[in-house]
């Protein structure tokens, strides 16, 4: 892959999910890897949240997320169901292929994120860390959620242990 000033933001598509998959195998293992069906489901029903970083026909990363309302937590393997009138933009998952580390996609694509967030004046954004991710967000300006709902807390329990809420307020 190439350097910094050939990658390029754009929102994924249906025909992106064999990409995405390759990524998310890639960054994670097969522990956290979600079944292509439920991407596919994602990218449709999410399509204006849902966005890559490509080099040329190369995805390198991928951030997906979707319009809810604050203190939401999103199960792993499980579909998405966007709330148009919800405050929050809850950041599902943000992969980068091992290949593409180091060039500044992540925060890139959390910055893009944090941006649409801005212009649809929602008041935060709300994520799962995982795999001792925890330290990349708080960089990013998230911190912890506090307290949770027994949904929430539900929701939670599927990302194993040392999976903890992150938000941040805008």
């Amino acid at each position: 892959m190439s350097g910094p000033a050939s990658w390029s933001l754009r929102g994924l598509q249906a025909e992106d999910v064999d990409a995405l998959m390759a990524v998310q195998e890639a960054a994670y293992g097969a522990g956290f890897l979600e079944p292509a069906p439920v991407q596919a489901q994602r990218l449709r029903v999410a399509s204006d949240t849902v966005w890559g970083a490509w080099d040329g026909a190369r995805l390198g990363a991928y951030l997906m997320a979707y319009r809810t309302h604050a203190g939401h937590v999103g199960a792993l393997h499980q579909g998405f169901a966007p709330e148009p009138e919800g405050d929050t933009l809850y950041l599902h998952d943000l992969a980068v292929h091992p290949s593409a580390a180091g060039r500044g996609l992540g925060p890139q694509l959390v910055a893009h994120a944090l941006h649409q967030a801005r212009q649809q004046g929602l008041a935060g954004l709300g994520l799962v860390a995982v795999q001792g991710s925890s330290g990349f967000w708080q960089r990013q300006g998230f911190g912890p959620a506090g307290r949770l709902n027994p949904d929430a807390q539900a929701a939670l329990a599927t990302y194993g242990p040392g999976a903890v809420v992150l938000v941040r307020a805008l």
